[in-house]
């Protein structure tokens, strides 16, 4: 073994072995609740932990059985103040004990025996169902996605995020702090031990936001510890200043046993800053959208905590739903946390997640339903101790259960695996999007987009087999070390391989319904390939042509040239020797014109066939240098009119074309120009370049525009034919608010549009 991956085995053991030690704390915390007794009563906790009133006596705040009451100051405790002692507790009550409360009630000071029970741990286990269904969502996704994916520090993050919740849960959620617990038994210290698991647990989320979905950021584990230092170091400010100023040891018990309420003012914008951090870190189109899923989730669940629970108990005193159903609203956060991490998508995890959100959602639904019918069965037939009544409630629950698994399935299965249960559906979708495609080279970015957008795919792509080996002509997404082949026939013949990606096992039914696509893309991918053929040919012939162009345009330079110059010379000496005014002088001096008639000729077939600007200064300078001698020209020399203003618009950096492209942009640019100063009547003109994965040419004037009927020019045909034999177009069209709109697109070579 490496010491990368030891060092990486060690990271991991630690933390299961932290895991289990959390979730062994966890189990502590439920056995001594249900080993413990109850007096009924339950001391304010929340936003802190006990409240005091002014006389130093412990205010009730719910109360479950016995004779206590809310609202009830409590002096006393058989004889004992609370938070009297250094620590909170004492020797541990009994079941069947009868304590003596003194207390404060409607102002006046009485004296009430409490008949301490055993603690009613099941029944707040009951009660609490929806908490239970959340956390136990968020551990066994945070589990699953461990197992999957060890190595990510997300991954780990979520572990420890998911321990820690079930310590905070069992300790301090399930079973709050009672005044008894302030003067007997250990129980202030197992709810103590929640609240600071709490503290923790925020630690853990700041955790989770710096290793999601990716780290950015430098000395990761120095600010992860810094994170798990922060909450108790805040704590122990705050302890520090409630020592210093509290009047009573109820006072500082009061903030001493609210070890959380530091946290909650600082970390939660701590992460938020976190992730917007990671947000604009993350390049990744997709870890964006991970970060997107997070958001959204968390969003609509404070959006509806807030609807339905915080802001009509504000506004009305109680909220739409009991508070116990709250975390519900956060349900979909584990879970879309679980899908984010496993990027790479491993089927068999895929299927648990699947399987674990149909049957939780399920059993919402089901609780929910029956909760419903019961409730209105109470309404109108009150009470509900009928045996009819029961059974009718199971029977409704019982009908629908079974429609609403099949819907649910369905509907989980599509967001997780597309319609791959459904191959008739994907390939519809496929033949819809091929009919819509009108480009031959838009049809395999199509297809792979489609099968991945309908099986829910994370990396798709079609090779074509070309004569040096597989070539990718389209994919979608990011490849990965999951890679899965099918084979595109034409006619029998293997004409390309459709790869899919990012699965590491592939379901019967996702391979039926590739093979499916696999069978239709064969055709489309056969016609893709003799594009792809013809345009090579085309190419090759539009550089064998260029470069016989230039071939004969250094003949005519270095050879016909010079050999005309030097003949043109030798008449000039003859009709000097024999006489200008001779009948040979005069014969020469006509042979010497038309020497000098055919050089021009010559020159001009030359600047045809290359114009020498271009070798000399390159494509955007010699567009520069015509289109600033063509403005002049358009200007009266009395100042009166300044003529046509040209706008050159061009990227900083120009990759190099070949010639072909740069002669047909240079000769389509200087055309339209010259038709505009010609006929246009424009005050300004606009020309602009840019490249992706082709050459466009934009030239826009405002003009007169063009004439209702056009018959069409030599120069309008020489435009479209230059880009149609480079297997491009130009367009020329007028524009809405007046002047003519002249657009060409020039295909370069994937070589020069990558550079």
């Amino acid at each position: 073994m490496s010491g990368g991956s030891a060092g990486a085995g060690r990271v991991t053991a630690s933390y299961l072995v932290l895991t289990l030690a959390l979730l062994g704390v966890a189990g502590w915390c439920l056995l001594s609740r249900a080993l413990a007794p109850s007096d009924g009563a339950t001391v304010n906790v929340g936003d802190t932990a006990i409240v005091a009133t002014g006389s130093g006596s412990v205010l009730v705040k719910q109360v479950r059985a016995g004779p206590l009451r809310v609202g009830d100051e409590i002096l006393t405790i058989d004889h004992i103040r609370p938070a009297s002692h250094i620590l909170p507790g004492g020797p541990a009550a009994m079941a069947g004990d009868r304590l003596a409360y003194q207390l404060v009630r409607d102002g006046q000071v009485v004296e009430v025996e409490v008949v301490v029970r055993a603690y009613p741990v099941f029944r707040d286990l009951l009660d609490g169902w929806p908490t239970i269904l959340v956390v136990g969502v968020l551990g066994a996704t945070s589990v699953l996605i461990f197992l999957a994916r060890p190595g990510e520090p997300a991954a780990r993050a979520a572990l420890v995020a998911a321990a820690l919740a079930v310590v905070t849960t069992t300790g301090a959620t399930f079973f709050p702090l009672q005044p008894l617990d302030l003067v007997a038994g250990e129980q202030f210290w197992r709810w103590f031990i929640g609240e600071a698991g709490f503290v923790l647990l925020w630690s853990a989320m700041l955790h989770f936001s710096l290793a999601f979905p990716t780290v950015t950021v430098r000395r990761f584990r120095q600010w992860v510890a810094l994170g798990y230092l922060a909450g108790p170091l805040l704590y122990a400010v705050v302890c520090a200043i409630a020592l210093a100023t509290a009047d009573s040891p109820l006072d500082r018990l009061a903030v001493l046993g609210s070890p959380a309420v530091p946290a909650l003012f600082v970390f939660p914008v701590l992460i938020l800053a976190v992730l917007a951090r990671q947000y604009r870190a993350c390049a990744d189109p997709a870890a964006r959208r991970r970060l997107r899923w997070l958001a959204t989730t968390l969003g609509t669940g404070a959006v509806g905590y807030l609807a339905v629970w915080a802001v009509p108990t504000m506004v009305a005193g109680a909220p739409l739903l009991p508070d116990r159903f709250h975390t519900l609203a956060f349900l979909p956060v584990p879970i879309a946390v679980g899908l984010a991490v496993l990027r790479h998508r491993a089927l068999d995890i895929e299927v648990v997640l699947s399987r674990s959100l149909v049957y939780g959602a399920l059993s919402a639904g089901v609780v929910g339903t029956y909760i419903a019918v019961v409730a209105s069965l109470s309404l109108l037939f009150p009470p509900m101790d009928q045996m009819w009544q029961q059974a009718v409630a199971a029977a409704a629950v019982a009908i629908l259960v079974q429609p609403l698994r099949g819907w649910l399935q369905g509907l989980v299965n599509r967001r997780l695996f597309g319609f791959a249960d459904d191959p008739y559906r994907v390939v519809s979708r496929l033949a819809s999007r091929l009919e819509n495609t009108h480009e031959p080279g838009a049809m395999l970015p199509g297809i792979v987009e489609t099968v991945a957008n309908a099986l829910r795919l994370p990396f798709v792509a079609i090779e074509i087999q070309a004569k040096g080996g597989p070539e990718v002509a389209a994919s979608t997404g990011t490849p990965s070390g999951d890679r899965h082949e099918l084979p595109l026939t034409f006619q029998g013949e293997r004409v390309g391989t459709l790869v899919v990606g990012g699965r590491a096992v592939l379901r019967a039914r996702d391979r039926l319904a590739l093979a499916d696509v696999a069978r239709h893309a064969g055709t489309a991918v056969y016609t893709a390939r003799l594009t792809m053929d013809l345009r090579r040919s085309r190419d090759r012939l539009v550089r064998a042509r260029e470069q016989e162009r230039r071939r004969i345009l250094h003949e005519l330079h270095d050879g016909v040239g010079p050999t005309l110059a030097a003949i043109a010379l030798g008449l000039d000496a003859s009709r000097r020797g024999v006489g200008a005014d001779t009948a040979t002088g005069v014969l020469l001096a006509r042979m010497r014109a038309e020497l000098q008639d055919a050089i021009t000729e010559i020159r001009r077939l030359a600047a045809g066939l290359r114009p020498p600007v271009l070798d000399q200064i390159g494509l955007v300078p010699a567009l520069r240098e015509y289109a600033g001698a063509l403005a002049s020209r358009t200007a009266k020399l009395d100042g009166t009119d300044e003529g046509v203003t040209i706008m050159l618009e061009v990227p900083t950096v120009m990759p190099r074309l070949p010639s072909s492209i740069d002669v047909a942009a240079y000769r389509i640019v200087c055309e339209a120009l010259t038709n505009v100063t010609r006929h246009a009547y424009a005050r300004s003109c606009a020309v602009r370049l840019w490249v992706d994965d082709d050459l466009h040419i934009e030239v826009v004037d405002d003009g007169i525009g063009l004439p209702r009927h056009t018959f069409g020019g030599v120069g309008l045909a020489s435009m479209r034919e230059r880009a149609a034999e480079l297997g491009g177009d130009c367009l020329v069209a007028a524009e809405a608010e007046g002047g003519t709109r002249v657009l060409a697109t020039l295909p370069l070579p994937k070589e020069v549009a990558t550079q």
